[in-house]
């Protein structure tokens, strides 16, 4: 698996925080693509990989605003999945942009970090308010809410960005109520309002490890 993650200084942005406790919030869906969350969220954090225990995500978040469906984070103690902790504030903006969800505090024994970190750095997180957005009604996709094709390549790109197709396929595999019917391709003109760009070498291997994944 390919690391394109800093994790000095990731750490070190996270010791000149300003708060007396920082806030880190688990992206696990459009926050994973770097251009979408600094674009759209001005979120310029680093992103660190983790897995969270005791949560399942699944394609149940609806948007009635957007009219899609999106992932969404709901507690289940058998099950498990991939993201990425920034060191964030909460702000008016992310609030906004999450407002289907709400945030939830993790402890942080439910995260495993890739890679392992040190003693005197999980001292420092354990000063932290660590946050995932849990999603507030659980829909499965439908006609009238369908998934679409952009979205999933925004999440898919941030995955490729620090992990390549491991950390993708890492996505795909814990990720619960993949559509079949209720899926659209719109990445000819994307419907996901703060979509990543992606190129068709990456929509083709993306696309693959989704039917490998049936």
């Amino acid at each position: 698996m390919q690391n394109n993650i800093n994790i000095e200084a990731w750490f070190e942005q996270l010791k000149n925080s300003n708060k007396d406790t920082p806030h880190i919030v688990v992206g696990y869906g459009s926050l994973l693509s770097q251009k979408s969350r600094e674009l759209y969220s001005n979120i310029k954090s680093l992103p660190l990989p983790v897995t969270v225990s005791g949560w399942e995500r699944g394609w149940v978040t609806r948007s009635t605003e957007e009219e899609q469906t999106y992932v969404g984070a709901y507690q289940n103690s058998r099950s498990h999945f991939n993201g990425q902790a920034f060191c964030t504030d909460i702000d008016e903006q992310l609030l906004k942009r999450e407002q289907d969800y709400r945030f939830s505090k993790i402890r942080l024994e439910q995260l495993a970090f890739l890679p392992v970190l040190s003693d005197s750095m999980l001292d420092m997180l354990s000063n932290c308010n660590v946050y995932v957005c849990e999603t507030l009604e659980l829909k499965l996709p439908s006609d009238e809410f369908p998934v679409n094709s952009s979205y999933i390549d925004t999440c898919l790109t941030g995955c490729f960005e620090v992990g390549g197709i491991e950390e993708v396929r890492r996505f795909v595999s814990t990720t619960k109520h993949w559509p079949s019917e209720y899926k659209q391709n719109d990445r000819s003109k994307p419907k996901y309002p703060r979509a990543a760009s992606v190129d068709k070498f990456e929509s083709e291997i993306f696309d693959q490890l989704q039917l490998n994944n049936k």
